[in-house]
């Protein structure tokens, strides 16, 4: 029989298990309620909480055993917390570890085992959930996500009991201490610390919190007014996380965060200190040291660390970070200022994209100004006609003949003159205002296509975005059917066009909406394919008509043929889908040349057209639809 082996943080781990005050306790259903359920759900006879003290281990909760405790050394769970990853032992005969365990061959005659770690508050292992049989058996992996999940249960019911002890007792302390009084201990109020401890951490990740780190910051400025070190203080999100929550589920998303954690502590130095600020946000403070004077540059290392490749059951995905940081003392004498400043940094590095580095100066602070008044002004520009939409050509390959057009929205400013949309369409969509720009952005390309059919032109479908929220909080097919309706257009002549991110926002609601618009005739289609995370398969499921190809594959084809192949796959899968394959981006008679090869339909870009004015459209459809395109490049 192999006994299991001491943890080396085997005196950190009993201290916070003995902090939880829950060896020897009695009974409690909450916990009762949960081994039965375990029992019943993996359709297993025994399932226990066991708890891992110095010499056994005992169970605060069992269903089918009657056992209050064993000896450690011949229990399933002393090896258990010894892994990171549960512990399953399909037949326990069959394995060299336990196949002359007393718990085996005596009679209990135990053979399928499988346990779930449990972590305290300092992420400590203090014992497992486990589930029990007599007879071998396999776990799939969904009564093991099950486990966990009931595992996960079992943690917080110890964290509430934790805090509502910890509160108790200093309640009581309060009471105790003489009218006027001080009480000069109130850190030995709560037992153990147990109250300062969990008020000032994170549950999940056991790293300190944000107060927590307003504190450091506090000391790390009377350090420099005391001794002139330096310091930075960064502001770390996970680029996309709330996706990694959507498409893996939220467990998964508990893993990463506890991984990132792990991979950052790792790499701080002694007075150093990483917390937890939020769901997907994360704060570090790093000081000079003699080797390194420049603590700023201590964030590449950070940043190599953040970012990563996740294994998942579906393949590897890219995790990336964007970091915001400021600087002691050139930035701020304030904690909260500083604070403030690296969170005002990282705001402008997610506005440049994934993965980047953004240090704090002076003029982002105006820049966040200028933000601020153009959300307020975007609340008017509607009602000012400041929004206007310039149309962008698709032509197609075959043909070279105008394929359609992309509605695309504009803003002329009073003040600013025209605003990117880059810079106002992440402002619309934060504050909500992106459902009522896209319903007029909607309305207008109704109305345009009325107006050319008015005119006697011929008439090529266009396309409009829809963001998530318009998608999926608002009732896009009755606004859709009442335009169709009131312009008496064919309703194949409006083309909506979805981001992979908000298809898979909500699988499940997205396919219901977007039968439902397809049952209206509509064109449908998938925007920047290949930036997020579906596959050929998950888009089966899906109504579409079309597919567009992020630019970023395509202004790449003629130098990479890596993005040449994607491009050609991309397309093949696509035609197998009976979808019709749209290139957009393209600026050059390689590209096109690529594109032809590779089979495409139709491309969009600035090699045929730049975005046109309403009124500059008809030349464009007059020449492109009449007769096939001259050589663009001449044109």
């Amino acid at each position: 029989m192999e006994r299991p082996r001491i943890p080396l943080d085997e005196a950190q781990r009993l201290a916070a298990l003995h902090a939880t005050r829950l060896l020897g306790s009695a009974p409690e259903e909450t916990f009762d309620r949960i081994t039965r359920t375990a029992a019943r759900l993996l359709d297993v006879p025994i399932a226990l909480v066991s708890l891992i003290d110095k010499d056994r281990q005992w169970f605060k909760s069992r269903t089918g055993l009657d056992a209050a405790e064993t000896p450690r050394e011949i229990s399933f769970c002393g090896h258990a917390i010894l892994a990171d990853e549960p512990l399953v032992v399909p037949d326990a005969a069959q394995d060299a570890r336990f196949a002359d365990n007393p718990l085996v061959t005596g009679s209990l005659h135990l053979r399928f085992y499988a346990g779930v770690q449990l972590y305290s508050v300092e992420r400590k292992k203090i014992g497992t959930l486990c589930v029990i049989d007599r007879k071998p058996r396999q776990l799939a992996p969904g009564d093991l996500d099950a486990l966990r999940d009931l595992a996960r249960m079992v943690e917080q019911l110890v964290y509430h009991r934790q805090l509502a002890m910890a509160a108790q007792a200093l309640s009581e302390s309060l009471q105790d201490e003489p009218a006027g009084g001080a009480c000069r201990d109130r850190e030995r109020a709560a037992p153990s610390g147990d109250l300062a401890w969990l008020v000032a951490h994170d549950l999940l990740t056991g790293l300190p919190n944000r107060q927590a780190m307003l504190r450091a910051l506090q000391h790390s400025i009377a350090g420099w007014r005391e001794h002139g070190t330096p310091a930075v203080v960064a502001c770390i999100n996970v680029d996309r996380f709330k996706h990694f929550n959507e498409l893996l589920g939220h467990r998964a998303g508990d893993e990463i965060l506890v991984a990132i954690a792990t991979s950052l502590q790792a790499l701080l130095r002694e007075g150093d200190m990483l917390a937890r600020a939020g769901s997907d946000e994360f704060l570090v403070l790093l000081h000079a040291r003699g080797e390194h004077p420049e603590p700023e540059r201590a964030l590449d290392r950070i940043m190599a660390a953040a970012n990563r490749a996740i294994p998942t059951p579906g393949g590897e995905i890219a995790l990336t970070c964007c970091i915001g940081s400021a600087l002691l003392p050139q930035d701020g004498m304030d904690a909260d200022a500083l604070l403030n400043n690296a969170v005002t940094a990282l705001r402008h590095a997610k506005a440049q994209g994934r993965g980047v580095m953004v240090r704090f100066t002076p003029d982002l602070r105006t820049e966040h100004g200028r933000r601020l008044t153009l959300e307020s002004h975007l609340r008017r520009a509607i009602a000012q006609e400041e929004l206007f939409v310039e149309y962008q050509p698709k032509v197609d390959l075959r043909a070279d003949t105008l394929a359609g057009f992309e509605a695309l929205v504009r803003w002329r400013h009073p003040e600013y003159g025209v605003i990117a949309p880059d810079e106002f369409i992440p402002i619309a969509e934060e504050s909500g205002m992106v459902v009522a720009i896209g319903e007029w952005v909607l309305r207008s390309a109704v109305a345009q296509l009325s107006a050319w059919r008015s005119e006697g032109l011929p008439l090529a479908p266009v396309a409009v975005n829809l963001s998530a929220r318009q998608f999926l909080q608002s009732d896009v097919v009755a606004m859709v059917r009442a335009q169709l309706a009131q312009s008496g257009l064919a309703p194949a002549l409006l083309e909506l066009e979805l981001t992979e991110s908000v298809s898979m926002a909500d699988p499940e609601r997205s396919v219901v909406v977007m039968r439902a618009l397809g049952e209206l005739g509509v064109m449908l289609s998938i925007d920047d394919f290949g930036t997020g995370y579906s596959s050929f398969a998950y888009l089966r499921r899906l109504p579409l008509d079309k597919l567009k190809i992020d630019k970023s594959f395509v202004q790449d084809m003629a130098h990479s043929a890596e993005s040449s192949a994607i491009v050609q796959a991309i397309v093949a899968m696509a035609h197998r889908l009976q979808l019709t394959v749209i290139a957009e981006g393209v600026e050059t008679a390689d590209q096109v040349a690529a594109l032809r090869k590779a089979e495409c339909d139709q491309i969009q870009g600035y090699y045929y057209s730049k975005p046109l004015a309403a009124e500059d459209c008809a030349a464009f459809i007059r020449r492109y639809a009449a007769e096939p395109a001259l050589d663009a490049a001449a044109s």
